[in-house]
């Protein structure tokens, strides 16, 4: 066998290894911020233009826009912060009230309501890819030492 052969197996467990941690450090995350967060109404200020390189656009990069975020918190300071969710179409529109949900040991960690889907789910999905990847990497791995 050549090179390639004895380096794909390895990598392969190496990535699966990686997915498998980032999957489940999203999850957790993921949970610790909806144990914590407090919900407020809010308003849609702003909406940041930005380029993303993930789009499915063959031309390059895509145009995605990111909601600019105000709320009052629970103890009566007003906050403006952008979602961490970017999307085209645009999320919201500009003037939108919406529901937001922060932590409130930091108030700019906060996101609309339902962007963003389930990030236990996301979390949970990369760990299950993670495992695959790298249950495949150690078949392969056994299978080249026989």
């Amino acid at each position: 066998m050549d090179a390639l052969h004895y380096l794909m197996f390895p990598v392969f467990t190496l990535v699966g290894g990686v997915f498998v941690v980032s999957g489940l450090r999203t999850a957790l995350e993921h949970r610790r911020f909806l144990r914590t967060a407090l919900r407020v109404p809010g308003t849609v200020t702003a909406l940041r233009t930005e380029h993303s390189s993930s789009g499915s656009s063959s031309n390059g990069p895509q145009v995605v826009y990111r909601p600019v975020l105000r709320f009052t918190t629970m103890d009566g300071r007003i906050v403006e912060t952008a979602s961490p969710f970017a999307a085209n179409p645009a999320p919201a529109r500009v003037g939108a009230s919406l529901e937001i949900l922060y932590d409130p040991a930091d108030p700019t960690k906060a996101r609309q309501v339902g962007m963003g889907g389930s990030g236990t789910f996301h979390g949970l999905l990369f760990t299950a890819g993670g495992l695959l990847f790298g249950t495949i990497g150690v078949i392969g791995d056994l299978a080249m030492l026989t």
